[in-house]
């Protein structure tokens, strides 16, 4: 199994997948992680041209070219000597105002990768990282990086779509477990997990409600949460152990953004929702309150139309319009586990 896996700078790619990597270590398998930005710095030494990460994409394009080209060779020798191997690099760069190539395509049917994945985060965290990293400190603003985030998407599909391969975005706020399931477990039912954010982001019962009901399918399934990487909420926390957080309301006076990035950053999430339900085999939604999501209703109308079975646990009275696409509806999770078990979903232990 050879994946590549592509991530903008700042997307803490690297560590989820070593993250990754130990948990199928965990599981009893061994994948070899080539991180082709470490390894060109590391052959440009043996060439006796060392270079720096604040310089690096300041050579000449044919350098370039010839340094990543030296590496993918070594790799492809490389990689038949191991059973699993994932490949973690850039699909482009955004570079001094522009965009430049970061993969020789001729190297995917060398590859012949057998999946491709992007990982993402979202942009407020991405900037954070990339304002601690000499290379990249000061050079993007938060629109830069919502910008690279979509076309270093774009170009992963491209290359997946290009050899009628899968291809997935996972946000490293998943579990680790879901790139092994992505290797090892390729028939593993995938759900993408809706339910009404904007009404509960603030209501913290109910949405520990929610994390239960999604730990739970995660017994069974590889769960997509939309939550894992979430621009367009209020608040945002700075890191997991710190009560800092940044107001959505200041990110114009704080970061430049314009009310038309706002509307992008907008646009984008709704986007990269839909992706998550394209690449998953059903929607399940868990709906805990009485007022109407028009979030909701668009992933579930958009799931259906979309081949996806979409079922449903509404525990209060909604409107007609929420139901009316779905394949099944169910009044508590209970009757939905349940279920899952009557149709051999799920095993029954």
């Amino acid at each position: 199994m050879k994946v590549i896996c592509t991530g903008t700078s700042g997307s803490g790619k690297l560590e989820y997948l070593k993250q990754a990597v130990d948990e199928a270590k965990r599981q009893g398998a061994s994948i070899h992680l080539y991180n082709i930005g470490d390894l060109m710095f590391k052959k440009a030494e043996e060439l006796e041209c060392p270079t720096s990460p604040e310089k690096i994409l300041d050579l000449s394009p044919s350098s370039l070219r010839a340094l990543r080209a030296a590496v993918f060779e070594e790799i492809l020798k490389e990689s038949e000597k191991v059973e699993h191997c994932i490949i973690s690099t850039h699909g482009c760069f955004r570079w001094k105002n522009y965009l430049m190539p970061a993969f020789d395509v001729h190297y995917l049917n060398e590859l012949q990768p057998d999946l491709y994945i992007t990982v993402i985060d979202s942009i407020l965290n991405v900037s954070k990282r990339l304002h601690q990293s000499p290379a990249w400190k000061g050079r993007l603003s938060l629109k830069d990086i919502l910008i690279w985030r979509d076309e270093e998407i774009f170009v992963a599909k491209m290359m997946a779509s290009f050899q009628r391969k899968p291809h997935y975005v996972v946000a490293i706020e998943q579990p680790s477990t879901t790139i092994y399931n992505l290797m090892f477990k390729p028939d593993m039912t995938k759900v993408y997990l809706s339910f009404p954010i904007t009404l509960m982001i603030d209501d913290t019962k109910k949405m520990n409600e929610v994390r239960e009901f999604r730990d739970k399918l995660r017994e069974h399934f590889e769960v997509f949460d939309p939550l894992a990487v979430e621009d367009t909420e209020l608040t945002y926390r700075v890191d997991k152990n710190s009560e800092e957080v940044y107001d959505i309301t200041k990110l114009t006076e704080d970061f430049g953004l314009t009310p038309a990035d706002r509307a992008e950053i907008e646009d984008q999430t709704v986007v990269r929702d839909y992706m998550l339900i394209e690449q998953s085999d059903m929607v399940i939604v868990y709906y805990p309150t009485d007022k109407t999501s028009p979030g909701v209703l668009c992933e579930i109308i958009y799931g259906s139309t979309n081949n996806k079975e979409v079922h449903a646990v509404f525990k209060e009275r909604v409107s007609p319009f929420l139901k009316f696409h779905c394949t099944k509806v169910f009044a508590d999770s209970e009757d939905f586990f349940e279920y899952l078990k009557e149709t051999g979903r799920i095993n029954e232990e």
